[in-house]
């Protein structure tokens, strides 16, 4: 019996590439670009093309492939987007105000985390049926694909000193709030230069969580002749990836979460009524973009 991913009444709707649902989550979440619906109505361009740019894909997976697309964006714009709009309205109401409290940052945090895991359950389905129909060839050419990125990461990585890194970081970051917040002043810069020198980069201990993470992806192949098992274990490797890390690499990760939320404090409080009034506009067009790609919940076409 052929393994059907995108039965009609299933209510696990299917999303697609790892990478380029993390993209999509915090390009809507993030970015003040009033081209969001434009890039949004597009991605069922994008999505494939970035798919295929590791794994070169047959016509049925074209075809597997598309109606993921369809259902992932119906499943998104149906019950996500209203809620990244409703989020970004309760940022800018407790920024704007004089009473923020710190764990307040960690709680929105926290909610996007949410967000995000609940897009890779929604995505692992329709990514695991194209592996489950990809040939040797497909997979080898993907597994490649991802150990000659991981190259071209470390060559650059050693060609980065640590003060050029921790400068990037910043201008990274200052580019960001400015995009929210208008000019930053020098003392909030000052505060960014401090979060720089305490932040501490990855590096080689995210290399190497990567690489552990795609070497338990070439374990679950192994499992293809399973579909229910590989789709289970699939699963839990992309909305479960913590199992992978170091110590040292989760101790990076909690220590730079809390000096950027200590970070993000200590210039919100500094906000000036201009950078305010900055901030209104800003979240007033995005949410008003969220707001406009909202859809139906009615079931599309299987």
């Amino acid at each position: 019996m052929q393994y059907n991913p995108f039965p009609i009444g299933n209510n696990r709707r299917p999303a697609q590439l790892l990478r380029i649902l993390q993209t999509l989550l915090l390009a809507l979440l993030l970015s003040a670009c009033s081209r969001i619906q434009l890039a949004y109505n597009n991605l069922d361009w994008l999505l494939p093309h970035y798919l295929s740019s590791y794994m070169p894909l047959s016509d049925n997976q074209d075809s597997l492939l598309e109606a993921g697309v369809d259902h992932f964006l119906h499943w998104h714009c149906s019950t996500q987007v209203a809620s990244y709009a409703q989020l970004l309205r309760e940022v800018d109401r407790r920024f704007r105000s004089d009473n923020l409290i710190r764990t307040e940052l960690v709680t929105f945090n926290d909610r996007v985390q949410q967000a995000w895991t609940g897009i890779l359950q929604q995505g692992s389905p329709a990514l695991g049926v194209i592996l489950l129909t990809a040939d040797e060839t497909q997979i080898r050419e993907l597994l490649e694909g991802f150990e000659q990125r991981n190259k071209e990461w470390l060559e650059e990585f050693e060609a980065t000193s640590d003060k050029e890194l921790r400068d990037n970081y910043r201008e990274r970051m200052s580019k960001e709030l400015q995009r929210w917040f208008g000019e930053l002043d020098e003392q909030q810069e000052q505060i960014l230069v401090f979060w720089s020198r305490q932040f501490q980069p990855l590096g080689l201990q995210g290399l190497e969580v990567r690489r552990r993470w795609q070497s338990r992806l070439r374990e679950i192949m192994n499992t293809r002749d399973d579909p229910e098992v590989f789709q289970r274990e699939f699963a839990e490797l992309l909305t479960n990836p913590g199992t992978l890390r170091t110590p040292i690499y989760q101790q990076r990760l909690d220590h730079n979460r809390d000096v950027t939320v200590d970070m993000l404090y200590r210039i919100v409080q500094q906000l000036s009524d201009a950078q305010k009034h900055h901030l209104k506009r800003q979240v007033k067009a995005v949410a008003g973009d969220f707001d406009g790609l909202a859809c139906s919940g009615e079931p599309i076409a299987s």
